[in-house]
């Protein structure tokens, strides 16, 4: 099945219609269900790592938040993480995925461990640099980033918090392509990107972690020196009932983007300790 194929819009209403990839595995085995961060969208997994993971026989479903990527959305659409969670919901609802394993990265983690808490199922879970509590750097992350948007666009976003999220060796990789010498253009308050930024500002992290009665991994790049507070990382995993860790020494925010095949290799390790391997 190619990529066209399993394309689909599951609409909401006339106005929100959300942007689904969807591949079934073979039996048997797990379907990972990719949860973006605020900056992703499908393209994150669906160019390289997914089709990975097909190819060892897993599914995959990948999909847009509301102002993300091809989803739509009309003038009601709030792009704030209550509507995400709740969108989360009803496209594990309606795709029913095959044994599924949320594996959400940053605060795509959070997004989908609420939905477990509201009710979603799956057999696993995944969280990928998320684990924070809520407190006055998460404040201030998310009131820099937002402004950061308005004078310059994720461009000088992601340039600006690039040292703090990355490793060396990923810096290394990406200084060509980045801190351009023309500058960067404002975005709009309009701006989907934007908004989401304005958004999630209304992100609740302190939730019941301890009643998330499922295996957990939990995966950390030592790097991120951004959003990591080691001892909170350490006093939230030891909150959940049944969690594992994959820690990454050299890696930053970005594990999936850094260490590819150490990334595909823990998730198909993970499934393999499910039994949906």
């Amino acid at each position: 099945m190619s990529d066209t194929d399993a394309t689909q819009f599951l609409d909401l209403d006339p106005e929100n219609a959300i942007h689904v990839i969807h591949h079934a595995p073979q039996a048997g085995k797990a379907t990972f269900v990719f949860l973006n961060a605020m900056g992703a969208q499908t393209g994150v997994w669906e160019d390289a790592l997914a089709p990975a993971l097909r190819a060892q026989g897993f599914g995959t479903l990948s999909y847009d938040y509301r102002g993300q990527g091809q989803t739509r959305f009309g003038p009601d659409a709030t792009l704030t993480p209550a509507e995400i969670i709740a969108d989360t919901g009803v496209v594990l609802a309606r795709v029913a995925p095959v044994r599924p394993i949320l594996v959400g990265l940053s605060i795509g983690g959070l997004f989908g461990a609420s939905a477990l808490l509201a009710g979603a199922q799956a057999d696993g879970l995944v969280l990928i640099n998320t684990l924070r509590k809520q407190n006055a750097q998460v404040e201030w992350i998310n009131t820099l980033e937002e402004r950061l948007i308005g004078m310059g666009g994720m461009p000088l976003v992601l340039d600006v918090l690039r040292p703090v999220l990355s490793g060396v060796d990923q810096l290394e990789k990406l200084r060509a392509t980045h801190l351009p010498p023309e500058g960067y253009t404002p975005w709009p308050a309009d701006h989907p990107r934007r908004r989401l930024a304005e958004g999630v500002k209304q992100a609740q992290w302190d939730i019941a972690w301890q009643d998330l009665a499922l295996p957990v991994l939990v995966m950390t790049g030592l790097q991120d020196r951004l959003f990591r507070i080691q001892p909170d990382v350490d006093e939230l995993t030891a909150r959940l009932p049944d969690a594992r860790t994959a820690t990454y020494d050299n890696g930053g925010h970005s594990l999936h983007a850094e260490y590819p095949d150490r990334f595909i290799a823990d998730l198909a390790a993970f499934a393999k300790e499910l039994g949906t391997a």
